[in-house]
């Protein structure tokens, strides 16, 4: 799965997001390029945690950030189903 999106509420709105698996230097997790309408919005990578983090020059709110990890803990839950 190199490329993927989901909806999620961002900015009050919602929004398909599209993730691309990059290959990121001196990173050891999977890390995604974002776009938003066909715009680069950034990079999040997932920590050892499990949760994705902003990398890079990445600007979501932290409520954004919220929503997207919790969208992408419901996909990694189905899958794993």
């Amino acid at each position: 799965m190199d490329r993927f999106t989901i909806n999620c509420m961002i900015t009050g709105k919602i929004t398909e997001l599209q993730f691309d698996l990059k290959k990121m230097p001196g990173e050891t997790g999977p890390c995604y390029m974002v776009s938003i309408d066909g715009m680069f919005r950034g990079y999040i990578k997932k920590e050892n945690t499990g949760t994705f983090q902003q990398l890079v020059n990445t600007h979501f709110a932290a409520e954004d950030m919220a929503a997207i990890n919790e969208q992408l803990t419901a996909i990694r839950t189905g899958l794993s189903q």
